[in-house]
């Protein structure tokens, strides 16, 4: 659900990442703060101190959602669960991890590191508007104030019991511990969020009706992100249990068309245009060694006249921009570390440095729909 976020580097050895609507976020918190709620709680600056203030303010607020999920991502190191990237988005934020937590008690506690941190924030904020209220100016007292305010309503909200907010991850640790079904108690978790996300949408869109105010916008956008969020997260729980112990060789196509690369880009096309349906191929060198990836699109962005002298492995995709896996690895493992566009990407299966077959994103695609269908996909099935 976060294709599109932009990175943002790597601290503490974790990839951070911006989704767009965090921008919608930062602007709807400015425009509150600066047209409403600072020249109420500090009348007599001018429009443009209160627009700073709001922006600088907004921008702390993103700050603290970040420390957040560093709460998070800190707890869940400890209990031997590394962490893939964090992502924030208009929720608050989402620390990936790469596993599951193994037990009840480690899923609950990495669930409820993010809302006291934001309480102590919280906390934190609203004593030092109170001590600095008689030595520094109302303005930033004020954001200090609606600092300290705002991550005391993240912790509140955050408590929330549905799914993926960390009140539905302590409900779906809760729900674990007691029947002993991980699987049944994230189902439990995602239709609670779902629930809570029509909840908020109908009550933004009564606001928005009856008063006008931008805010029940918000709260319009909340309840749709949320509600996209909880069913993302209802069908992947039930999805990783039933892909849980499928290998990348039992997916994998072993028997792909292989682009020679010492070929000239004219010669594989005449190749390739009588050797099946593929648009994407494996890319080999002299000695067999999978070197690369190649699309027919890549191809075409050869210019006609240079095609006889230009080989595929001068066009072929390479290094970090391919992804390389063994056959033995886990499909769900895959499903996290790679987005294959159809006729674009594959991902290289090797065993003992040598190809053993791709997986592109209609296996990926067939995967799932098998496993959604309660069936295991099996190597024998797929050719």
């Amino acid at each position: 659900m976060f294709r599109t976020a932009i990175p943002l580097g790597r601290w503490a050895g974790i990839a951070v990442r911006a989704h767009w609507s965090v921008l919608v976020v930062l602007l709807l918190i400015t425009d509150l703060l600066a047209s409403a709620a600072l020249p109420r709680a500090a009348p007599g600056a001018s429009p443009g101190w209160y627009w700073v203030t709001g922006l600088l303010t907004a921008a702390g607020f993103l700050a603290s959602l970040l420390l957040h999920e560093f709460s998070h991502a800190a707890v869940a190191r400890r209990h031997g669960v590394e962490v893939k990237r964090i992502t924030l988005w208009m929720l608050g934020g989402a620390a990936e991890l790469e596993d599951e937590p193994a037990t009840p008690k480690a899923d609950f506690r990495i669930a409820v590191a993010g809302p006291v941190t934001s309480a102590l924030i919280g906390m934190v904020g609203l004593g030092a508007a109170v001590l600095l209220a008689e030595v520094v100016p109302p303005l930033p007292v004020s954001a200090l104030a609606w600092l300290g305010v705002g991550n005391l309503a993240l912790a509140m909200v955050n408590l929330l019991p549905g799914a993926p907010l960390d009140g539905g991850r302590m409900l779906r640790a809760a729900i674990w511990a007691r029947r002993g079904d991980r699987a049944r108690a994230g189902t439990v978790a995602g239709r609670v969020g779902q629930v809570l996300g029509a909840a908020l949408g109908i009550a933004g869109l009564a606001q928005l009706l009856l008063s006008g105010r931008l805010a029940g916008l918000g709260l319009v956008l909340l309840g749709w992100f949320q509600i996209f969020a909880a069913q993302a997260e209802f069908a992947a729980g039930p999805l990783r249990e039933r892909l849980g112990g499928v290998r990348v060789r039992e997916i994998m196509n072993p028997s792909p068309t292989v682009a020679p690369g010492w070929w000239t880009v004219d010669a594989f096309a005449e190749h390739a245009a009588g050797a099946g349906h593929d648009r994407v191929f494996p890319v080999l060198s002299f000695d067999g060694v999978p070197v690369g990836v190649v699309s027919l699109g890549d191809l075409i962005r050869v210019s006609a006249d240079a095609r006889r002298a230009t080989t595929v492995a001068d066009v072929a995709r390479k290094d970090q921009a391919v992804t390389v896996v063994g056959a033995d690895a886990h499909v769900t493992e895959l499903m996290k570390r790679v987005f294959l566009r159809h006729g674009r990407d594959l991902v290289l299966v090797t065993e003992s440095s040598a190809l053993a077959g791709v997986v592109g994103a209609g296996d990926l695609a067939r995967a799932v729909e098998l496993a959604t269908l309660g069936h295991r996909p099996r190597a024998s099935d797929l050719r």
